[in-house]
């Protein structure tokens, strides 16, 4: 695959599907980051298991705004390829992603 140029990567995050694609992937932070925390905090002694009913429902929502959000970024331009265990093979087209979605500055 071909490496992507910093004009086409600028004309790919300025586009605005891929930034209805960010917004889309916040949601799925919102709901999908604190199952996996209090899923991870539950194996402590004194901590609650999460109600199946609540994962599922923050796993559904989590899923129904991640998938459309990866649609949304192949739509803007991003190329996508399977490798090991990432989509994006560009490391900073992948870098541009993270740092919008998370508000990280540059």
């Amino acid at each position: 695959m071909s490496s992507v140029t910093n004009d086409a990567l600028l004309d790919m995050r300025r586009s605005s599907t891929y930034r209805a694609g960010i917004w889309l992937a916040r949601a799925a932070n919102l709901a999908l980051l604190p199952v996996v925390v209090w899923g991870i905090a539950s194996g402590a002694p004194n901590v609650p298991a999460l109600p199946d009913s609540l994962f599922m429902a923050a796993w559904a929502a989590g899923c129904v705004t991640l998938v459309p959000a990866m649609v949304l970024f192949y739509r803007s331009g991003i190329p996508f390829e399977h490798k090991v265990a990432t989509w994006v093979t560009d490391k900073r087209v992948g870098n541009a992603i993270l740092r919008d979605v998370f508000w990280l500055r540059p």
